[in-house]
């Protein structure tokens, strides 16, 4: 008897143990829709799952813990619902209501609500899709960012510059200037969020002190639509930005593509200043550097394929394209003696011309194998080529020496191309959940150096000072990492291993470095949501900050007659230790950090005083360390 009330009262008890919630979505007619997609997410905006409504547009899905969520509603040309609620408020099913999206363009609206700022266990989440940041380009927005520092062409987080920047999940091969180009060149319109991630989870490659992961947007209504984006900017120069995307949706396929043609004036202003103690002078110059770049393309194409609710296939190329960017750079020096009275001086002319070219292809497969099981495999190939010539006269006008002139040409040429393929496996059992997996990662750069100067009285190239700088980069890294909700608490560990191999191989002056290396790197979080709105959290991770592969070039790249750069293929990796405490009301944002740099490498200028030449290179210094705050909060000055 007593078993057979067990069995009868079994699935009261297996309900008491796991909510969930349903309902009906309709139209306005009180027309069911069937195939309506239905998504829950919690109150971090993060979704949890998705299901699609029946033949009578009924769905149902499971809660996991008592909490906020919220529920996302949309189907075909209807406007999206939202609705937030909490667990314990549900009582009998919901009836969702859809309205049509107007199909006759009454009014042109200007979109202006006020960013949204998401604290996430692991990151911080700068939402501004259809914002008032919308307007602006994809840089001005990044440079609105909270925790990201902008100057010139670097990016900082907390005066950092080990900055790895991805797009859509997918690292980006670009320069500081060619990313900046790329970004200026990509309407804001696109941009869905940015995410800044102080200490990312196992599931990213350890390189670098911050990841920036810029997530660009999709389209979520069915059929075609079109943007066109045309935008002016005047500071000390004009800049144009011209785009036109291109959307279509149906229930497999969602095309999107996108080109933006951009055209402007670029300025930056420079002093210098060097001491020489030997003879007692100082050099003094004004260096006001204009770039013009009248042709700069960038495109995106992307395809996503759903043949069902199970498997998800996206594909994808993007680029940048810019053919010439062209300058003449004119230098007055100045050499004082102790008196500060002018002996010496000369006169530097730089006529220079550049160009960048950048495809990327990508692939990814995604296959939910049950309710809580999914695996994603990915891939992409990035293909970049550059080149910057340069002719430099420089008038020399010495203190007891006849007046002279010399000139030296430099034919800069760089080749990088990159192959990566990740697999990643994300589940959970009961309430833990679990996501590992392996990357493999290949590099391959080219730089070439063709230098020709008139030291013998005719221009001819200098074998001992042209060059070609090989370098090869081997990657290969398993991860795995846990994470787990109780109340109002939520944890997340991880641990990750990389195992790099590299040889770099210079003709000028000979040379082959050899060099392999395991590391582990572990990472933990922890957060306490106080409300809904308000959250406290801890994070701790182990990063490291590969040199950039022009540091490891020992050849020397002139400036002008009296400095250059010269690279040191001896670099270290510098490992990197952080620590944060993060507190998070509504778009207030408040984080605490450490951070401790094994082997940090910086860049020095040291002076040759016998030949009066001033040397840019990279060094490790033994150890660096950094702590501080960030205050931050998003606000709208007008309302609406």
């Amino acid at each position: 008897m007593k078993l057979i009330l067990f069995f009868l009262a079994f699935p009261l008890l297996l309900s008491a143990q796991t909510k969930q919630i349903g309902g009906q979505v309709q139209d306005a007619n009180k027309i069911v829709l069937a195939g309506a997609t239905v998504m829950l997410l919690d109150s971090n905006y993060q979704e949890i799952r998705e299901v699609k409504t029946d033949h009578f547009g009924k769905f149902i899905l499971m809660l996991d813990h008592p909490s906020g969520y919220y529920l996302r509603t949309s189907y075909l040309n209807f406007k999206s619902q939202e609705l937030f609620f909490r667990s314990d408020t549900i009582s009998r099913p919901l009836l969702l209501e859809l309205i049509p999206e107007a199909k006759v363009l009454e009014e042109a609206q200007v979109v202006g609500r006020a960013p949204r700022l998401i604290r996430k266990l692991d990151r911080l989440e700068f939402n501004v899709q259809n914002s008032n940041l919308s307007a602006l380009n994809s840089w001005d927005i990044l440079k609105r960012t909270p925790l990201v520092m902008v100057n010139g062409a670097d990016l900082m987080v907390r005066g950092n510059k080990n900055i790895v920047v991805l797009i859509n999940d997918r690292k980006v091969m670009l320069t500081r200037d060619e990313l900046k180009a790329y970004l200026e060149n990509t309407a804001g319109s696109d941009v869905q969020s940015i995410e800044v991630i102080t200490n990312p989870p196992a599931k990213y490659e350890a390189e670098g002190s911050t990841i920036i992961n810029i997530k660009l947007s999709k389209s979520n209504l069915y059929g075609y639509r079109g943007t066109v984006v045309a935008l002016a900017e005047k500071s000390s120069t004009w800049k144009q930005l011209f785009g036109l995307t291109q959307y279509y949706k149906n229930e497999k396929f969602n095309l999107r593509g996108t080109y933006n043609f951009g055209r402007g004036t670029y300025a930056r202003y420079e002093t210098n200043y060097v001491y020489y103690p030997n003879e007692q002078t100082s050099w003094e110059g004004v260096m006001d550097r204009f770039d013009t770049n009248n042709s700069q393309n960038s495109y995106v194409f992307s395809i996503d394929y759903t043949p069902d609710t199970t498997w998800t296939v996206n594909a994808g190329l993007n680029g940048y394209y810019g053919p010439k960017t062209y300058g003449i750079y004119e230098v007055p020096t100045v050499i004082y003696d102790k008196n500060h009275v002018q002996e010496s001086s000369y006169f530097t002319t730089n006529d220079h011309q550049r160009s960048t070219k950048t495809n990327n292809l990508y692939l990814q497969v995604t296959k939910k194998l049950n309710s809580r099981w999914s695996i994603n495999w990915s891939s992409y190939f990035t293909d970049n080529h550059s080149t910057n010539d340069q002719d430099v006269l420089t008038a020399l006008r010495f203190k007891g020496e006849e007046p002279t002139y010399t000139r030296f040409i430099s034919n800069n040429g760089n080749k990088n191309r990159l192959f990566s393929s990740q697999i990643d496996f994300t589940g959970k059992i009961k309430k833990l959940g679990l996501e590992f997996g392996g990357k493999f990662s290949d590099v391959k750069t080219t730089s070439t150096l063709a230098f020709f100067d008139d030291e013998s009285g005719e221009l001819e190239q200098r074998p001992d000072k042209s060059s070609v700088f090989d370098y090869k980069e081997r990657n290969v890294a398993l991860y795995g990492s846990l994470d787990y909700a109780w109340k109002k608490w939520s944890w997340k560990a991880g641990l990750r291993g990389e195992y790099t191999d590299l040889e770099g191989i210079v003709s000028e002056p000979a040379d082959i470095n050899k060099r392999d290396y395991f590391v582990l790197f572990p990472t933990f979080y922890m957060q306490y949501a106080l409300t809904d709105d308000q959250q406290f959290g801890f994070s701790y991770g182990k990063r490291i900050s590969r040199p950039a592969y022009s540091w490891l070039n020992p050849a020397k790249s002139y400036y002008n007659r009296f400095s250059y750069f010269q690279g040191d293929p001896r670099l270290r990796a510098t490992i990197v230790h952080n620590l944060n405490l993060t507190w998070t009301k509504n778009n207030w944002n408040i984080d605490l950090f450490y951070r401790f740099e094994k082997w940090p490498n910086m860049e020095i200028s040291r002076q040759d005083n016998n030949n009066h030449q001033l040397i840019f290179q990279y060094t490790n210094i033994k150890k660096g360390q950094g702590a501080g705050i960030d205050l931050g909060k998003s606000f709208q000055l007008t309302g609406r």
